[in-house]
């Protein structure tokens, strides 16, 4: 951000994120200066991608736009592209054309792609053949066991555990493996992912799972 005014010195610049609307009335007061003209240069999060109506942008940009292609989870690609039209939303509301400038080392990916052309029904054409073969959602069922535990070795048995337990005719089991965030608040956190094609599977599956284990169906992430 600081660079951004000594490249523009003409320009006004603003920045819309968690710190910046922390502030008692934060989000107004930056979306007001912004809608009035009072800001040229607007920087933010996502915050700043979703239900902003500013009809007099004409230019919208993504840096860095793998960084959610890449997390490890099945949905990584649906909200990226997600992510990605919705700022291109942002861009050309009012009477005059917009552009959007997307900055990415996968231009041919298909999120990227279609998001770029927002075309949502070339996203879920691909994207669902790519379910389909992996064996994701909405062509499978999931359950996402979680074990956390002060010491990690510990945590890593019982995750082990678990992950037996669960195992019968029908289901596959996924893991364990540490957390996307291997630990948090002092406690060592392990994962097991149940994929099942039949929902009286998986309930068997999960009934069988040892007390003390977090039980996520239906997992929004896998993160």
């Amino acid at each position: 951000l600081p660079a951004l005014p000594a490249r523009w010195r003409a320009r006004r610049v603003a920045r819309l994120d968690s710190d910046a609307v922390s502030a008692r009335r934060g989000f107004e007061s930056v979306y007001d200066d912004f809608r009035a003209g009072r800001v040229d240069v607007l920087v933010g999060t996502q915050l700043a991608a979703k239900g902003l109506d500013l009809p007099s942008v004409t230019v919208a940009a993504v840096v860095a736009a793998d960084v959610t292609l890449n997390l490890p989870d099945y949905r990584a690609a649906e909200r990226t592209f997600a992510l990605l039209a919705q700022v291109a939303g942002r861009a050309g509301r009012g009477p005059r054309p917009g552009r959007v400038l997307i900055q990415t080392y996968a231009p041919g990916h298909h999120a990227v792609r279609t998001a770029a052309m927002l075309d949502v029904d070339g996203f879920a054409d691909e994207e669902l053949l790519r379910r389909r073969l992996l064996g994701y959602p909405p062509f499978s069922l999931l359950a996402r066991l979680m074990i956390a535990d002060s010491d990690r070795d510990r945590a890593l048995e019982r995750a082990e555990r678990a992950a037996a337990a669960s195992a019968i005719p029908g289901v596959e089991v996924l893991g364990p493996q540490p957390s996307y965030v291997p630990r948090r608040a002092g406690r060592y956190r392990f994962q097991v992912v149940l994929r099942s094609p039949a929902v009286e599977a998986r309930m068997a599956a999960l009934e069988r799972v040892p007390p003390g284990v977090a039980i996520d169906v239906d997992p929004e992430s896998l993160l």
